[in-house]
């Protein structure tokens, strides 16, 4: 389990890291990125600022999202569908282990381009910090009901 009182203290990647780690994370992150588009690295940056009890306003998370989409949709997306894709057989290509080779290095660039991501996005959290209230709603629940998620996948990432 993830302990709140370290998330004041750790990075947004350190965080990441120790919370992707516990049981169930890692299938709801993948449920949530496959079946409600969610970007899983944003999950994660609010279940990070839950446990540091900062919560975006509703301008903040939207300036959030588009701050971050076009690193999103144009480096860690097209990066996550070649990994994807190294997995199936490819027309007349056996195979092979040269493919699985490539299939790793790709995956290890993914995982860079995530943890630049997340590096991004709490550089931006600090840099539009507003006063640190106790908070009043979660933002990964906020999250949850733009993706039209069920919020019982929340629980999975709170334990």
């Amino acid at each position: 389990m993830v302990n709140r009182n370290s998330a004041s203290t750790s990075t947004l990647w350190d965080f990441a890291l120790a919370l992707y780690a516990q049981p169930q994370v890692p299938d709801t992150c993948l449920q949530l990125q496959d079946e409600y588009n969610a970007n899983v690295c944003l999950v994660l940056a609010m279940c990070w600022l839950d446990a540091r009890q900062y919560a975006l306003s509703d301008s903040g998370f939207s300036n959030l999202k588009l701050h971050i989409s076009g690193w999103t949709t144009q480096i860690v997306e097209p990066l996550r569908r070649t990994r994807r894709q190294l997995k199936l057989p490819i027309d007349f290509f056996e195979q092979d282990e040269t493919q699985t080779q490539l299939r790793n290095l790709v995956k290890q660039a993914e995982l860079l381009a995530e943890k630049k991501l997340l590096k991004e996005i709490e550089r931006w959290v600090d840099e539009n910090s507003q006063a640190k209230d106790p908070i009043t709603a979660s933002n990964l629940e906020r999250y949850m009901r733009e993706l039209n998620a069920p919020l019982s996948l929340v629980s999975a990432l709170r334990n």
